[in-house]
Parts: structure tokens; C-alpha cells; sequence
């Protein structure tokens, strides 16, 4: 691997920070959600070489290692990454935002389903984040989200797209 950039470990932390969103959207961290945590710690470990990134992972390695993340651990991930992204200067960034988004879709599709819950969820950081709307791959989605939760609930055929659609945007 070429050597990181800060650019490279920011959208890495975006990432995460959107997969930790992502798994605890529906407040049960599952084997699978477990398993996403664990795959970005190996995919970003050659991040490592910059000490800003060594630090970030060193902090975050251990709490994903001991074999569960419980609640009260996501909440210390959270506060470990925003931590990082301050002292990074990443905080005030919008590109980010789509390694965020990822990471957000990495978290819902590592459950294995798509709930109501999920994507009420989803649709609140999408309200938060309306600035995004006119950029692509955002305008497809607001409209997407928006259609699924006209009826107030997502059934199996809405969940299914929902999967194609996530799971097309991840690639």
C-alpha cells in the first residue's frame, strides 16, 4: 500500500463513525454488526503507519477485540472518533459525509435486515443533513427513504430494495 494520507484516515474514521451509527441504529449490536467492526479494523490497519491513525486505532482495536460491543462501548467508540475527527480538523467537512453514509449502509446491511426502526433512523441524519440533497448519490436516496416511509412502516419488498440500493451504493 502507498502511504496514507490524512485525507485517507479521516474518510477511514468517517467510516467507522457511520458504521457505528449504522449497527446501533436499532440498539443491538448482533454477530454480524459485531463482525463489520471487526472487518474495518483489519481493512484500515495499514492506515496504521500514520501515528494519527495508530493512535485512533489502538484506542478502538481493543474494544472491538474482546469479543462483543455492548452499548455502553459504542457510545465510547463514538466519543473516541469525534475526539479524533476535532483534533483532525475533520469536523467542519462535507465530503466526508459520503464515508459516513457508507459506513451507515455497512452497519444496516452487517444486521442482515432492514427495519422500520432503521430507517426512521437513517431518515433523521438524512433531515439533518438536507444541505446534501441536491448531490448525488443523496438526491436518489431522500427519494428513496421518502417513498419507503410514505406508509410509515418498511415491508419485506421495501426491505429488499432497500438492501439492493444499500448494497449497490457500498460497492
Amino acid at each position: 500500500m502507498k502511504n496514507p494520507t490524512n485525507q485517507e484516515i479521516k474518510n477511514a474514521a468517517y467510516q467507522l463513525a457511520g458504521l457505528i451509527y449504522g449497527v446501533s441504529l436499532d440498539g443491538i449490536v448482533t454477530k454480524n454488526e459485531y463482525e463489520a467492526l471487526k472487518s474495518w479494523c483489519m481493512e484500515n490497519e495499514p492506515l496504521c503507519e500514520l501515528e494519527a491513525f495508530q493512535k485512533l486505532h489502538s484506542q478502538i482495536k481493543p474494544i472491538i477485540d474482546d469479543g462483543k460491543v455492548n452499548s455502553e462501548e459504542i457510545e465510547d467508540l463514538k466519543q473516541i472518533l469525534n475526539d479524533f475527527l476535532e483534533d483532525n480538523d475533520a469536523k467542519n467537512e462535507e465530503a466526508p459525509n459520503l464515508y459516513f453514509l457508507n459506513g451507515i449502509f455497512k452497519g444496516i446491511l452487517a444486521s442482515g435486515d432492514v427495519n422500520t426502526y432503521e430507517i426512521y433512523k437513517l431518515n433523521q441524519w438524512l433531515e439533518k443533513n438536507e444541505h446534501l440533497k441536491n448531490a448525488a448519490p443523496f438526491t436518489e436516496m431522500f427519494a428513496v427513504i421518502s417513498a419507503v416511509l410514505e406508509d410509515k412502516k418498511v415491508d419485506d419488498a421495501e426491505a429488499l430494495k432497500l438492501k439492493e440500493f444499500f448494497s449497490k451504493l457500498v460497492k
